[in-house]
């Protein structure tokens, strides 16, 4: 499960730009959202494989609405979506962690 770690930790690095990036709204927006869905695209198969896909549903949700705040450059809505995607991160990072939640 270390590979899961390694993603989470990946992405939550990548949303943490992103969301820094529109809370200074800096010029960063972009090249961050395109960050987030990159490794998102990179790893999502093998998240969906591996873990439950209700838990992994918000998520990808959330990584799919950001360009659309981008786009319409709704800094509320979009820091919404960076801390929401935040915290699937780390539910997913929860989940992957052994304890007697998820092993029964």
């Amino acid at each position: 499960m270390l590979h899961v770690n390694r993603i989470a930790q990946e992405l939550g690095g990548a949303l943490e730009t992103a969301l820094a990036c529109a809370v200074k709204e800096s010029f960063g927006w972009e090249e961050a959202t395109q960050e987030v869905e990159r490794i998102w695209d990179k790893h999502e198969g093998f998240l969906h494989i591996l873990l439950p896909h209700v838990n992994l549903n918000e998520l990808e949700w959330t990584i799919g609405a950001l360009p659309a705040y981008l786009e319409q450059r709704d800094k509320a809505l979009y820091v919404e979506q960076c801390v929401r995607g935040l915290q699937c991160v780390n539910t997913v990072r929860e989940m992957e962690r052994p304890s007697w939640g998820n092993i029964f």
